[in-house]
């Protein structure tokens, strides 16, 4: 049986993930990059990699990449603070999730600078990405897949999987997410109970300086702006409006947004997939993984996790079974069996931490 060609749409953390291990058992693929850089946006800081997804990133790189990995991740304490923002007290409760899947060559664990990864995912990948490739429609042939772009270029394939933007609902929630360096001054006056569970990145082969990765959330009334300002916003702007927020806060805490980066703040629409399977028909030719699938709230790292996992288990049946209907069919099932307590989670989060009211009144947006 000669090897399928996987054809990729989307260059996130899942579909790199994806690529990785397509390379590692040397099955033939290209990602389609619609960014027409590595770094053409900004995407958040820090992230969490545990649990299930841990494990699938380990599955998905080779023992070099996920040693390198490894060793560009902080040391993180268990625990997280709970403080009143306005006079920097202790608030009851704690709040971190128990652990999911386990590995022994895996820690419970790992925070990483968020471009660090996408770093660490590409290399090894230049030749195999295509960026400004924005996907519009496929047409199935006798022989598998035709991806067709926005730029009029067409690529063929056995498997076309969809890794980017889909068909989200609007949840109401907005956050504005930004990094704030750990200067001599920030740490003397930063609250030391808030210091709790943090941990500090550093890359070796790119240094990174010290800092600490914040997101404010909120509801829309909270943030107190129509959709196109805020997301009209540039990062001078978003910073201004993250320290207007927070102007009557305790001063040990609302420094972290004064001494922030004003140049590295940005807002950010939160999307969720409802907690609805939705009524899919498995083709053999099509797929669909990450937020492409089911996308996330933010709140615990769980869409990141959620796409690893999904790298994995498509990859997985790739290898062992090749490309089918009955295959993808499965891999779709298996899928929804944790994807769906995910998305049941982050709504969980999202409502506790970032001010979500919930699907009533939300309405869909779509990305494709």
């Amino acid at each position: 049986m000669s090897s399928p060609r996987i054809l990729i749409a989307g260059g996130g953390i899942g579909g790199l993930a994806l690529a990785q291990g397509l390379k590692k058992h040397n099955i033939p693929f290209t990602v389609f990059e619609t960014d027409s850089c590595p770094n053409a946006r900004a995407q958040g800081y820090r992230i969490r990699i545990a649990g299930n997804g841990a494990v699938a990133l380990h599955e998905c790189l080779s023992v070099e990449h996920w040693n390198l990995f490894e060793r560009t991740c902080a040391n993180v304490e268990p625990g997280l603070a709970k403080l009143n923002a306005l006079d920097a007290t202790n608030l009851s409760g704690s709040g971190m999730p128990a652990g999911l899947k386990s590995d022994p060559n895996v820690k419970p664990v790992y925070a990483v600078d968020r471009k660090t990864l996408r770093s660490l995912l590409t290399m090894g990948l230049e030749d195999h990405i295509k960026y400004g490739k924005s996907f519009v429609r496929y047409q199935t042939t006798e022989k598998g897949i035709k991806a067709i772009f926005s730029d009029g270029s067409i690529e063929e394939g056995t498997l076309l999987v969809g890794a980017e933007d889909c068909r989200y609902v609007d949840t109401g929630t907005r956050c504005l997410y930004g990094k704030t360096p750990m200067t001599d001054h920030f740490v003397a006056q930063f609250s030391s109970k808030a210091m709790k569970g943090m941990g500090v990145i550093k890359d070796k082969n790119n240094p990174v300086g010290d800092y600490v990765y914040w997101v404010f959330g909120g509801n829309v009334e909270n943030i107190g702006l129509g959709d196109s300002q805020f997301h009209g916003l540039s990062g001078k702007a978003a910073a201004d409006l993250a320290v207007e927020l927070t102007k009557d806060w305790d001063p040990s805490i609302k420094c972290l947004f004064e001494q922030q980066d004003f140049s590295q703040c940005a807002p950010l629409r939160l999307m969720s997939a409802r907690p609805v399977r939705p009524d899919w028909k498995s083709s053999a030719s099509v797929t669909l993984l990450g937020d492409a699938a089911h996308a996330i709230m933010p709140a615990g790292g769980s869409g990141a996790n959620t796409a690893l996992a999904d790298a994995a288990l498509l990859l997985e049946h790739i290898v062992q079974e090749g490309v089918s209907e009955t295959v993808l069919s499965k891999y779709v099932d298996e899928m929804w069996k944790y994807a769906l307590p995910a998305i049941e989670g982050s709504v969980a989060g999202a409502e506790k931490l970032l001010g979500f009211k919930g699907f009533k009144g939300a309405r869909e947006i779509d990305f494709c």
